[in-house]
């Protein structure tokens, strides 16, 4: 009996540590994003990798939403991707986000957003909190996902020492 007890709080401890983990990432476009700028600024530099943060409108931006489903996706994109720690910022009209998640989308926008354009993506350097780079908008008409390879390759190699 109390072999079956240790057993199941272990295993309730084990789930609560998932369901913890879960609450700081989502999944966007196939890929994990972090909704929790501190998380994701100390897994960034524990694994010395770049951030990129997007900027997005989910529910009612057609280029953001193109860029979810045209960019995204793409293998080469992926590839470089999965080589930064991605922050999710979102501001949907028709969603209703956690205040406290809307507050921390408001501070990053005020400290990273200089367009002021959906969809932004914004590269920074873990430690410094510094710009690397930025690109504003995607051409969903013309489907050229080029400029953001280009982006995510350029945060990939952006020289941290």
């Amino acid at each position: 009996m109390y072999l079956k007890l240790k057993h199941y709080i272990f295993g309730l401890v084990l789930l609560s540590g998932f369901f913890y983990i879960q609450a700081q990432t989502v999944e966007y476009g196939g890929l994990k994003w972090y909704t929790d700028f501190e998380k994701a600024k100390k897994t960034a530099i524990k694994e010395n990798k770049n951030i990129v943060i997007l900027f997005t409108g989910s529910d009612w931006c057609r280029p953001c939403m193109a860029l979810k489903k045209e960019v995204f996706p793409n293998k080469i994109f992926k590839e470089y991707a999965q080589q930064t720690v991605l922050v999710l910022a979102d501001f949907p009209r028709r969603k209703k986000l956690p205040e406290e998640q809307v507050k921390t989308n408001r501070k990053l926008a005020s400290q990273f957003l200089r367009s002021g354009g959906f969809p932004t993506m914004v590269g920074i350097d873990p430690e410094s909190e510094e710009i690397i780079s930025t690109i504003v908008g995607y051409n969903f008409i013309k489907h050229d996902i080029q400029p953001h390879i280009s982006f995510i390759k350029k945060i990939v190699e952006f020289n941290k020492n």
